[in-house]
């Protein structure tokens, strides 16, 4: 094969263009920090970084749905614990004023005190979170509980304008979690009234009321009882709620360590060894000077070189 002058300094000028861009490619992953910037140079490692990153993207997402169902739950939770000192307060009410010895202003006195304690209990029960309402079931933008008079009604004097669905956070792949109380469950249905019915907290404590300012000593007693009852309904409850709290905070905590765990091997993967990365610029730079003076060397003189 003859060589000619024209095919000397094609090949020349091929090589160190070539040179060039391998300098340019590790200059790159230099300043990015990533050994791979693109698909082309390497297909396979490019594949199993979008895999990872996928997998990060989406526990970062039930990251956000577990703290948000956390504070759903503890949000739930601390107002069930309001709702529970104010059933103690009235139960013990109830005591001072089931002893029979009490004079009527006293007994007045305590019966004014408990309907506070009623609407506070209706401000309890329409709590809300982040703007939403903890115990409305799936209806969180409506008050769920407000006052009536109509006397005739089981829950007077307050009414549910809720429902009893549940709202369901998905914390995990195909793993689907409850983190409301409805308040239907916890604030309407609470006692049983004895003949096979239920008894709200509202209708408990508006009884209560009703039976220390008329002086019925023997109501106010039998009411002591109900009280226990629902007292213990809401401490299951919250024992409920604080289970699944707990829940939360090993899943997160699982899920944190996992993260952990994806973000470590990816950067394997795509990350730079900047020691290493510079011994290559280092060389590939070496390598391209060497081109540039052998291409000096190598081509011919030119006519202008004889006419100096």
């Amino acid at each position: 094969m003859r060589i000619t002058n024209r095919m000397l300094g094609q090949n020349v000028v091929n090589n160190i263009n070539r040179n060039l861009e391998y300098m340019y490619r590790v200059q790159e992953q230099m300043s990015t920090g990533k050994r791979v910037n693109r698909p082309s140079d390497d297909p396979i490692v490019v594949a199993r970084v979008l895999a990872f990153k996928t997998s990060i993207a989406a526990n970062d997402q039930y990251k956000k749905n577990m703290e948000d169902a956390k504070g759903w739950i503890d949000a739930s939770e601390s107002a069930l614990g309001m709702a529970t000192d104010v059933l103690q307060r009235a139960r013990e009410l109830a005591v001072y004023g089931a002893n029979g010895t009490m004079p009527e202003e006293s007994m007045q006195a305590l019966g004014e005190e408990v309907e506070q304690l009623l609407d506070e209990m209706v401000q309890v029960a329409n709590t809300s979170y982040g703007g939403r309402y903890l115990f409305g079931g799936t209806v969180t933008t409506k008050v769920p509980f407000n006052k009536i008079s109509d006397t005739n009604n089981l829950q007077y004097p307050v009414a549910y304008q809720g429902d009893t669905g549940s709202l369901n956070w998905e914390i995990a792949p195909g793993v689907v979690l409850p983190v409301n109380e409805n308040g239907r469950k916890v604030f309407v249905e609470a006692v049983d009234d004895g003949s096979g019915g239920n008894l709200s907290l509202f209708k408990l404590l508006s009884d209560l009321s009703g039976a220390l300012k008329s002086g019925d000593y023997g109501q106010v007693e039998a009411s002591l009882g109900k009280f226990d009852q629902a007292i213990d309904h809401l401490l299951n409850i919250r024992a409920a709620l604080g289970a699944k709290s707990n829940r939360m905070e090993m899943a997160m905590s699982r899920l944190n360590d996992t993260q952990i765990g994806l973000t470590t091997t990816m950067s394997k993967l795509e990350d730079v060894d900047l020691a290493e990365t510079v011994m290559n610029y280092k060389n590939r730079e070496n390598v391209y000077l060497a081109s540039l003076a052998t291409g000096a060397m190598v081509l011919q003189p030119s006519l202008i070189d004889y006419l100096r």
